[in-house]
C-alpha cells in the first residue's frame, strides 16, 4: 500500500479517537497520570508509517526495538499529537483471523493491568466503539493488519491477553 493511502488511514483513526475517552473524566487524576511516567526505556509500539509523524518532533524520541518501533516521550504533550496507543490506552484491538474473516476485540490491554486502574473497570462503550472503528479503518492497510494480527498473537503467546 502506497504511503499516501497508509497516512490517510492512520489520520482517519486519529480522527476517529480524536475527541474519545475511556471514562467522562480525566482518568490521569486517577492515578497521577502513570501511563505517562515511564522512564527513558518506556514508550509506545507505533504502527507502521505511524514513526514519520514523530521524527525530529520535539519531546519525541522514536526507538527501534526488537518489537518495532517505539514512541518515549517527555511525559507531557498536545493531545492532538498523541501517538495511536496512547489514544486507545488501556485498551487493545486483538485481531483476530478465521478462513479470511477478521475479527476485532476491544480489550483490556493486561501490558498495563499493573498500573492502569481502569484495567478490568468499566470503560465507556463508546470508547471501545470508536477503538473498533480505528482499527478497522487500519486493517486496510496491509502492513497495519500484519502488526495487529502479530501483536496478537504475541500477547496471546506471552499470556497478555
Amino acid at each position: 500500500m502506497n504511503n499516501n493511502l497508509q497516512n490517510w488511514l492512520l489520520d482517519r483513526a486519529y480522527s476517529i479517537l480524536s475527541d474519545a475517552q475511556p471514562v467522562p473524566f480525566d482518568c490521569g487524576r486517577l492515578c497521577g497520570a502513570k501511563c505517562c511516567a515511564g522512564g527513558d526505556g518506556d514508550g509506545m509500539l507505533l504502527l507502521p508509517g505511524e514513526e514519520t509523524r514523530f521524527e525530529n518532533q520535539e519531546g519525541f524520541l522514536v526507538k527501534d526495538t526488537e518489537h518495532g518501533k517505539v514512541l518515549v516521550c517527555e511525559g507531557q504533550c498536545d493531545r492532538s499529537q498523541r501517538p495511536l496507543a496512547c489514544r486507545i490506552f488501556p485498551c487493545f484491538p486483538y485481531v483476530t483471523e478465521n478462513s479470511g474473516q477478521y475479527r476485532i476485540s476491544v480489550l483490556d490491554d493486561m501490558r498495563a493491568l499493573g498500573y492502569c486502574p481502569l484495567c478490568g473497570n468499566d470503560i465507556l462503550p463508546d470508547f471501545k466503539r470508536k477503538v473498533r472503528m480505528a482499527a478497522r479503518c487500519l486493517m486496510r492497510d496491509d502492513a497495519c493488519l500484519s502488526f495487529l494480527l502479530q501483536l496478537s498473537a504475541d500477547l496471546t503467546d506471552t499470556g497478555g491477553l
